[in-house]
């Protein structure tokens, strides 16, 4: 048998009241369970604490000994209650939500703030990754949500999208086509296009100017393994870089321009997680999500997203 904190209010009564009646009147109950569990409470210490004589039971010993114990740890539990009910205490729960900052920045940053503003009993802990490791990091468990730049490995997750990224490009400001409003395919087949390594090949592919099925535009590619080191490749070697608009809001530098790129598709960016983890956290970071991408701050930069991916329930 477990004692409990029940056996010591038991105790406490009959040592108090100095006999079992008035014991089990104070405690609005009959005499012999509450006989019971003062036995009880005796067999489990293997001592005595009452001396039962005639209509009185006396304290032996151990019994004072204990009485002063008991009564101490009851004050103790009382005041831990009081005190968490009047600090209004909640369990903290926690959010991780991973992201690639030089992507989604502002998207990430809106999301995180409407959930600390409207869950504040949500820890949130925002955890940076680069393009390698956007559905990794769920599938590890090392995050609860995560924004992910198509294309992508989606197995063993489910995702919803938040926004579509128009992809431009990153050209030294020196170059001949720095000035124009936009471009084409075929106005940078003489440039030199950065891909991305340590990625897929369909990632290598899409960012990197395999722009269709079959046919390379842009010659021999120098490679970068993140954006900002693609972006000073551009500066240092004359080269391009495809990038999501997104860029543009991190990236405040005079020896490059960014210029749209008029016939190659947006990038679909969604909030993915594990499947059927469709917990009240996903559910909440979805709904923040969304409403992120309705900020005009950030629908300056992400283009409306298309009515694709699975939402979780609720």
């Amino acid at each position: 048998m477990e004692l409990d904190l029940r056996h010591l209010r038991y105790f406490v009564a009959v040592a108090e009241e100095g006999g079992f009646t008035r014991a089990a009147a104070r405690l609005h109950m009959t005499q012999p369970p509450l006989s019971v569990a003062i036995r009880q409470l005796e067999g489990e210490l293997g001592l005595q604490l009452l001396d039962r004589t005639g209509n009185r039971v006396e304290l032996t010993p151990a019994g004072r000994e204990f009485l002063t114990r008991a009564k101490s740890l009851l004050r103790q539990w009382q005041l831990t209650v009081e005190e968490m009910q009047q600090a209004g205490w909640q369990e903290v729960q926690r959010l991780v939500v991973a992201f690639r900052p030089a992507v989604c920045h502002p998207l990430a940053h809106r999301t995180i703030e409407l959930i600390r503003e409207k869950f504040p009993e949500y820890q949130v802990l925002p955890r940076y990754v680069q393009w390698t490791d956007q559905t990794a990091c769920l599938q590890a468990g090392d995050a609860d949500v995560s924004f992910v730049l198509e294309p992508a490995d989606y197995a063993g997750l489910e995702s919803v999208t938040v926004a579509m990224l128009p992809r431009v490009v990153c050209l030294p400001s020196a170059h001949e086509l720095a000035r124009r409003d936009s471009v084409s395919i075929e106005d940078l087949s003489e440039v030199p296009i950065i891909r991305p390594a340590g990625g897929s090949p369909e990632w290598s592919d899409f960012w990197g100017g395999k722009v269709r099925r079959g046919t390379h535009t842009w010659k021999e590619h120098p490679t970068a393994t993140r954006i900002d080191e693609a972006i000073d490749l551009v500066a240092l070697e004359n080269a391009a870089a495809l990038v999501p608009a997104s860029v543009i809001a991190v990236q405040h530098r005079q020896d490059v321009v960014f210029i749209p790129v008029t016939d190659v598709p947006a990038a679909r960016l969604s909030l993915a997680w594990r499947e059927g983890s469709d917990s009240e956290s996903v559910r909440l970071a979805v709904r923040c999500a969304q409403a992120a991408a309705q900020d005009p701050a950030v629908r300056t930069l992400f283009g409306r997203p298309e009515s694709t991916g699975t939402s979780p329930a609720g």
